[in-house]
């Protein structure tokens, strides 16, 4: 695996990192991806995600938990947290943290012993459907790994600011892209990544046997909530 962002990770935690982590995106110039926004604590973090962290409840699954923020928030407040992460060495990074119950693995090869309150999607975690097609199945595979009345927490973006108006991609969802990530000389593969607006992850809802118990907006064109098994 060419893992730019453990390695990142793992240059941050031996005090060693000198350089920064990219992203790469067709028709894009490259952006900065800062590692310090993977690794800041609860009181740096948007309010978005500090509203929605407080809605965590029983035994929780942070799903594509990267540096561990949010794990390591939810375990020092008692809750039995997993974190589930396929970077190697992201997932080294969570262990000198102190994350106790830290998941190596693809989120689609994954099946739990037991099964969840909470999956946490933090930070954008829809974008782990990949596109607004696979939303459903996405869902659909969360929602095996939750108890009878378990809950998703999640915020996305509508990136539609992005474009000039009445100029969207006819080729697409303009909420779809491609990116890599690139930290020194490590490229990461290619893959697909989704911000999906409000209005497309409504009409899915019904289809997959979700509801909202909470909505809210961030302050850029962010928004999130809670979304309950029916």
């Amino acid at each position: 695996m060419n893992d730019a962002l453990g390695q990142a990770l793992l240059d941050e935690m031996a005090g060693t990192r000198t350089q920064k982590l990219w992203t790469d995106a067709p028709n894009f110039a490259p952006e900065e991806f800062p590692v310090e926004h993977l690794i800041r604590t609860y009181e740096d973090m948007p309010e978005l995600e500090q509203e929605l962290l407080k809605k965590a409840r029983g035994r929780v699954l942070d799903i594509g938990a990267a540096a561990g923020g949010h794990s390591l928030y939810l375990q020092r407040k008692g809750f039995e947290v997993h974190a589930l992460e396929k970077s190697p060495g992201a997932c080294a990074y969570m262990r000198h943290r102190g994350i106790e119950n830290v998941i190596e693995i693809d989120l689609w090869r994954y099946a739990p012993d037991d099964p969840f309150d909470t999956a946490l999607l933090i930070m954008n975690g829809l974008n782990l459907a990949g596109t607004l097609h696979n939303l459903p199945a996405f869902f659909e595979h969360l929602k095996s790994w939750l108890k009878p009345g378990g809950q998703i927490i999640f915020d996305s973006s509508d990136v539609r600011y992005l474009y000039d108006h009445d100029n969207l991609p006819t080729d697409r969802y303009y909420g779809e892209f491609r990116y890599r990530l690139r930290y020194k000389t490590i490229l990461s593969g290619w893959f697909p990544w989704v911000f999906v607006d409000s209005s497309a992850l409504e009409s899915i809802l019904d289809e997959v046997g979700l509801s909202w118990s909470l909505r809210l907006d961030g302050e850029h064109y962010d928004y999130g909530g809670v979304l309950t098994c029916q």
